[in-house]
């Protein structure tokens, strides 16, 4: 990358450009049936509130089981191949929903839908990889994926905006469809993305590893763990915010949609630039220390927000948006660095879902913890998110310090 691109939020030209555009139109597709998806459920297939959450529910726990085999596909078989099978089944399942008209359907066809969706997190690390091996800095690419996808999840709840004003069985229904075929679009345009196969066994050669390592590698596990608590920012965001907000504070309802306007917006300009302060191990070290801290600050300042004045509210409010976001930067950027580089080279799929377990543990646990936490209690609830944010953050320092130390620890790959 020459250096007038050195910050550049625009993807460089080749390679990770076109993954780029393939995590655009996957995040304008999600962003569509994210922003209709409950409504086309309780109104359109007919099903019940409760029907709906526990369903999704049991479908996040099998996605979660199915994450790691899916990793190991991607290790053998390619990155390439595996993601585009899971993009076309993804686009076949959200046909799917179209025809369901009973719980159990729905189950299986949400069950079947998050295995897909979750087991994208191994493919894409290894992708990712392979593109490493052709010269491309892999946390980087992670970064300009991460930044577009923020782009196409706002475009998409934009679009859907014309959908839930009308409010009708079709335009719901279109909604399912419209996140069909970017998924269509999106495994045609991986299509067209060059990159280096896995490398073939050698004969009489070591046989492969066994499938599990990941699970059984204590450090990498830890990582996984500590990462897992520090995601918990990104449901603080989606989930805790908005309801303080309208509940805790008196600042207008406006508010919320200015907060994630504020944040996507910081993401989609600043995620590349802070990804370079986590280009070594040793720099995530510092990074996730550093996120950690942000991220206790933000927790501090939003108690402030509660019974204030309208206006000082909405000004708290922005303080924490700014804070929160230069938190979640500096703790994403760390995880995309450690991910990696603490895991061995013939095994990123298996274990870049194994990575992304914590996260999805973190998905599923934060509505409840969050819930009993900030939105029961107030300010000591965020005073213990803020401390429990702080402790992930140092702790992921304090692995990744260790690592530095002894890098040849970090590619040690178990025999048979």
């Amino acid at each position: 990358m020459n250096a007038n691109r050195k910050h550049s939020i625009v993807p460089p030209r080749g390679p990770v450009r076109r993954f780029a555009l393939v995590a655009l139109l996957r995040s304008v597709g999600s962003g569509l049936f994210m922003s209709g998806s409950a409504l086309f459920f309780t109104r359109v297939v007919g099903l019940d509130v409760a029907q709906v959450g526990l369903g999704l529910s049991v479908a996040a726990a099998v996605g979660l089981l199915a994450m790691v085999p899916i990793g190991r596909l991607a290790d053998r078989f390619g990155g390439k191949p595996v993601y585009a099978t899971l993009l076309l089944a993804q686009a076949a399942l959200m046909c799917a929903y179209v025809t369901v008209t009973s719980f159990w359907a729905f189950l299986l066809v949400a069950s079947l839908s998050a295995v897909a969706d979750r087991g994208t997190s191994g493919t894409i690390g290894a992708l990712v990889h392979a593109m490493d091996r052709q010269g491309t800095d892999r946390v980087l690419v992670r970064a300009y994926l991460r930044s577009t996808g923020n782009v196409g999840l706002s475009a998409g709840a934009l679009l859907a905006g014309a959908a839930l004003q009308a409010d009708t069985a079709l335009a719901y229904t279109l909604l399912i469809a419209g996140n069909a075929v970017m998924l269509l679009v999106a495994a045609v345009v991986l299509r067209g993305l060059q990159v280096a196969r896995p490398p073939a066994p050698a004969a009489g050669g070591p046989r492969p590893p066994r499938f599990g390592r990941a699970l059984r590698d204590g450090r990498y596990l830890s990582l996984t763990a500590v990462s897992g608590v520090s995601t918990l920012q990104y449901h603080v965001l989606a989930f805790a915010m908005p309801l303080w907000v309208a509940d805790w504070t008196s600042a207008p309802r406006w508010t919320i949609s200015a907060v994630l306007v504020v944040n996507t917006g910081l993401v989609v300009l600043l995620q590349v630039r802070a990804s370079r302060l986590a280009g070594t191990v040793a720099g995530a070290a510092r990074t996730a220390a550093a996120g950690g801290a942000v991220l206790a600050v933000a927790c501090l300042v939003m108690p402030l927000s509660a019974h204030a004045s309208a206006l000082l509210a909405v000004l708290v409010l922005a303080v924490w948006a700014v804070v929160h976001s230069a938190g979640e930067l500096l703790q994403s950027s760390s995880d995309f660095c450690l991910s990696f580089e603490l895991a061995p080279d013939d095994a990123q799929g298996e274990y870049q879902s194994t990575f992304a377990l914590g996260e999805g543990l973190a998905r599923v646990l934060a509505p409840g913890l969050l819930s009993a936490t900030v939105l029961a209690e107030g300010t000591p609830g965020w005073l213990g998110l803020g401390a429990l944010l702080l402790a992930a953050g140092l702790a992921t320092g304090a692995i990744a310090t260790r690592a530095s130390r002894a890098p040849a620890a970090v590619t040690v790959t178990e025999g048979t």
